[in-house]
């Protein structure tokens, strides 16, 4: 019986295909090589991409009901999860009414970094959600986190003087 050497004489003769089986062609000998590069590219991409993630707690901080001209407050945590240090390079408010407070440090393996934030109600009403981006060395950069709530208008009724 032919070997894929017979059928293709061009065939490297390294061929993944013939260590399976001397009898066995596949028709792709000419490309294997080259396909065994990218699979191997390819996985190693994906190990490298999962050294180095970032998760946050909690990923949206509920404030539930608050008066209009209140500063909320707020704190989560970056956890680094991966095998690899973690540079935070910047977090972002989506707006100019939103603050954050953080130690500009490299996160190790395993540790946590704490996330100040901050949001003044001033001339906001109804429902807000504000995102917050993490720029970092991460493979899941930029990620995300939220501050979400309702702003009430205050009340003209003064209990103290109902009149």
């Amino acid at each position: 019986m032919p070997t894929h050497l017979d059928k293709n004489p061009n065939a490297d003769p390294m061929c993944a295909c013939q260590s399976l089986s001397p009898r066995l062609w596949c028709g792709f000998c000419y490309f294997c090589p080259a396909m065994c590069r990218l699979l191997l590219l390819s996985i190693g991409i994906g190990l490298f991409a999962q050294e180095v993630r970032i998760r946050i707690v909690p990923e949206e901080y509920n404030f539930g009901t608050v008066t209009q001209g209140t500063l909320v407050k707020a704190r989560f945590s970056i956890r680094n999860e991966g095998t690899k240090p973690v540079a935070i390079q910047d977090i972002k408010p989506s707006c100019s009414c939103s603050v954050t407070s953080w130690e500009r440090r490299e996160i190790a393996p395993g540790d946590s970094l704490p996330v100040q934030v901050s949001f003044n109600t001033a001339g906001k009403i109804g429902r807000q959600r504000k995102s917050f981006t993490i720029l970092s060395s991460a493979a899941n950069s930029p990620a995300f986190f939220y501050l979400a709530g309702e702003v009430q208008a205050p009340s003209l009724y003064d209990p103290a003087n109902p009149d």
